[in-house]
């Protein structure tokens, strides 16, 4: 009897490991299909970690109490390793200290959230003095604020274009003016220009894909379910949230293949794309671009490394990518900085020699 209700007990927590095996790998799968066809299926990628987490539970679970079968978990990681690694990368040392030259470039990209006080205006702009970056791409900037703070501008090396709420500043020459990037939005904006460095020339693509639309009631009540939750507190804030990020999914999914088509289009040069793609590295966004391109923080990050500030909403979902001309010697998230509900990401670039 007891030989009879262990086995029935293995093979129920078997069947549960397994089931969060199979929804791991789906949201692995759904990366390769444009949210624009699933627009509510995608959403399941949000819940990786989530799956990841418990199948990371099973392996101690399986190692307390029936060893033989640690090896079904581990399976199901390593076969998706190398999103684990893009969610979470665990390089443990970047090269920041080295010397810049004429080969390095330092870059940020910082999505500034329409800062609405004079005090979070200063803080951006001793931020970018502090950085000292070559090339700073800010999204959600106010098309004021380079007339508004023009003495500042002229006191540094900086260009500047702006195209919308899409923003360059950069210590080498522009070599156009904004080149906007057009696809099915509501309010948001990818642009891109050329910048001169050290006799080549780079396409720089500064991206705000389709923000979510929550507004700050509409965070604050889905807070509060968390914290304090009851069925229909939970029942009317899971469904608008499922409403809001599946229409603002589909958006991002036409708006990746566009920006997909225009780096496929330039392929042939020095490419950095980056900003404010509101996706996580599991994502149809995110894989469309490092399939295309290479990720800063999965190459010299460390952690999950989270952008977004929101509580409750602890995601990375600005990035930055670039063309295989570069290296990347040093990623890292400025968490000091608090005018927004972003972290500015650092990004250190080194030219590869031909």
């Amino acid at each position: 009897m007891k030989e009879s209700i262990k086995r029935f007990t293995i093979s129920l927590f078997l069947g549960a490991n397994i089931c969060t095996i199979v929804l791991l790998w789906l949201c692995v799968a759904l990366t390769f299909v444009s949210p624009e066809h699933l627009p509510r299926l995608s959403l399941l990628t949000l819940a990786f970690p989530v799956f990841l987490g418990i199948d990371l539970v099973f392996v101690v679970f399986w190692l307390l109490f029936h060893a033989r079968l640690v090896w079904v978990p581990l399976v199901g990681m390593l076969a998706v390793g190398g999103y684990v690694l893009d969610y979470c990368p665990l390089r443990l040392a970047t090269h920041s200290n080295q010397d810049p030259d004429s080969t390095t470039l330092s870059i940020v990209t910082f999505n500034v959230g329409y800062m609405k006080t004079d005090e979070q205006r200063e803080e951006l702009i001793r931020f970018i003095n502090t950085t000292d970056a070559d090339i700073v791409c800010l999204q959600e900037l106010a098309t004021s604020f380079f007339k508004s703070y023009k003495e500042w501008i002229d006191t540094t090396a900086y260009h500047t274009l702006q195209g919308k709420s899409n923003a360059f500043l950069s210590r080498h020459p522009f070599l156009s003016d904004t080149i906007r990037i057009d696809y099915p939005t509501r309010s948001n904006h990818s642009f891109a220009c050329w910048v001169s460095f050290r006799g080549d020339s780079i396409l720089i693509i500064n991206n705000h894909l389709e923000s979510n639309h929550l507004s700050p009631e509409e965070q604050n009540e889905y807070t509060n379910a968390i914290i304090e939750p009851g069925r229909e507190a939970i029942r009317h804030s899971s469904h608008m949230l499922l409403g809001k990020l599946s229409e603002a999914a589909s958006y991002r999914g036409a708006q990746t293949d566009s920006v997909g088509a225009f780096i496929d289009r330039n392929a042939a040069h020095s490419i950095i794309c980056c900003g404010d793609l509101n996706e996580t590295p599991v994502s149809y966004t995110y894989q469309q671009f490092d399939r295309r391109l290479t990720s800063a923080y999965r190459q010299a990050g460390f952690g999950p490394g989270f952008t977004f500030s929101r509580r409750s909403f602890p995601v990375r979902i600005d990035h930055l990518f670039f063309s295989d001309d570069w290296t990347c010697t040093s990623c890292t998230i400025d968490r000091t900085v608090s005018s927004s509900d972003h972290y500015p990401i650092i990004v250190h670039l080194s030219k590869k020699q031909r």
